[in-house]
């Protein structure tokens, strides 16, 4: 069984390989009291204007970031104390973290709510504050909470269907979600069994009420790779998926977080798509809202070098940027990596923020850990970046109050043409820019006229 089950995975591998040859490449009545009231008034949140991501000045914010993180998967809390997102600040450079956390440390009983971890999570939301980085809340699961070779979390054991086949554990992690023990799963929380899909909502509700008036939150990942259950296998099912059992999901959350909270909701689809398997999710209904979608290369997560990586980088792309067009929303890439012993690393990884920065899309790199305890870190021992995180930390548009026409990256160099008022560069420490300057640097343009502006790290 487990055999076939890899075949599957590997003619999917085929039929992207078969796509890329083809594919192209483009740059929200219950009690509605005081706290419903305040949110109508709220002038300080982060919003969308077609595909861009406004502050409360009105700039066009780039998010750049990273995620934390793997290893909170494993543990109570993350890892992170206020050294390291002081680091990530103002050495890297970075603004936005996409935080991971999980159902199963928020409820981790059904109907008893650990405010201890919602506390946890809120001392690093502001710590974040404190170093002006921005924070997405991620409802982070991977395999329904079933655990296998280093992956899987999020939701709690009392949430699962006993009556799903047993879990098998298979290798590599990924093809578990093959197997019809996780879709089964998956198949009775989207049609909500034992009112489980009702009480992540009401988990999500709690969250929104605790942490989502904090300043340094900026929205919310509803939850991450939802799985297709049993309609993962084809074109036609994944597609009426999409369209239907998983826009009803996302509308009927949307709503019930409308309730307390108008910060930006991200929504993302299945994982598949994670590959160039075609994306056909609607835009759900409401406003506000931005498209959170992951990016990796078959590849980068067998391991190998390969030569088919730019394009499997470039459908996988296309198909998420072509639905952030469609619908006119902002999109920010929620996961991209590779690991930092891969023979390509520091390419793999340039050719991602390159492809992000030149057409103005946030992202935030898997993941903010330490090496050697996952292949997927981005650091080491002494909180350096490593091979797969170096070509992330350079100078970059964070804010820019005017409009963009054109960026371009070419290895220690960025052009940049634009118009308006200004441009606020982030300049990190181990890469100045303008010679000398670190951290946020202001660049006056003209209103009128297009100013070039060259920046050398």
């Amino acid at each position: 069984m487990r055999e076939i089950l890899v075949q599957i995975f590997v003619g999917y591998i085929v039929l992207l390989h078969l796509l890329i040859s083809c594919s192209t490449t483009e740059k929200e009545k219950d009690k509605r009291t005081d706290i419903l009231e305040e949110k109508d008034k709220r002038t300080d949140i982060f919003r969308t204007q077609g595909m861009f991501i406004l502050t409360p000045d009105d700039e066009k914010i780039l998010l750049r970031g990273v995620n934390i993180s793997h290893t909170a998967k494993f543990s109570y809390a993350p890892w992170v104390g206020e050294e390291e997102i002081r680091v990530l600040a103002e050495r890297f450079g970075l603004n936005f973290v996409r935080l991971t956390i999980f159902w199963k440390n928020i409820e981790p009983e059904r109907g008893r709510y650990d405010i201890q971890y919602i506390e946890k999570i809120r001392q690093v939301i502001r710590w974040c504050e404190k170093h002006s980085v921005y924070v997405m809340l991620d409802m982070h699961q991977d395999l329904f909470g079933f655990q296998a070779h280093g992956e899987g979390s999020g939701m709690p054991e009392w949430a699962r269907d006993n009556e799903c086949p047993s879990f098998k554990n298979l290798s590599p992690w990924f093809v578990n979600y093959l197997d019809d023990s996780i879709s089964c799963q998956f198949d009775s929380f989207w049609k909500n069994k034992n009112s489980v899909l009702s009480d992540f909502i009401k988990a999500w509700v709690l969250v929104v009420k605790e942490l989502g008036q904090e300043k340094a939150v900026i929205g919310f990942d509803v939850i991450n790779e939802p799985w297709p259950g049993s309609y993962w296998k084809d074109d036609e099912s994944r597609k009426y998926w999409e369209q239907n059992i998983l826009t009803k999901f996302y509308n009927q959350i949307i709503k019930e977080i409308r309730k307390y909270s108008e910060k930006i909701i991200f929504y993302e689809t299945h994982p598949l798509s994670d590959f160039g398997v075609p994306v056909n999710i609607l835009k759900p209904e409401g406003e506000n809202l931005a498209y959170a979608p992951h990016i990796y290369t078959i590849t980068g997560t067998v391991g190998q070098a390969g030569t088919s990586w730019k394009q499997e980088i470039d459908l996988t792309f296309s198909n998420h940027y072509t639905h952030a067009q469609k619908y006119n929303v902002p999109i920010v890439i929620g996961e991209y990596g590779i690991g930092y012993e891969h023979p390509l690393a520091a390419e793999i990884s340039r050719y991602f923020i390159d492809k992000f920065d030149e057409n103005f899309v946030g992202s935030a790199i898997w993941s903010f850990d330490k090496a050697p305890y996952y292949d997927l870190a981005t650091l080491d021992e002494y909180l350096n970046p490593l091979t797969n995180f170096a070509p992330v930390i350079r100078p970059y548009p964070e804010k820019v109050k005017g409009e963009i026409l054109e960026i371009d990256y070419d290895k220690d160099k960025l052009k940049i043409k634009a118009r308006g008022d200004y441009i606020i560069f982030s300049c990190p420490q181990i890469k100045p820019c303008f010679g000398d300057k670190i951290g946020k640097v202001k660049f006056e343009l003209d209103r009128n006229n297009p100013i070039d502006v060259e920046i050398r790290f």
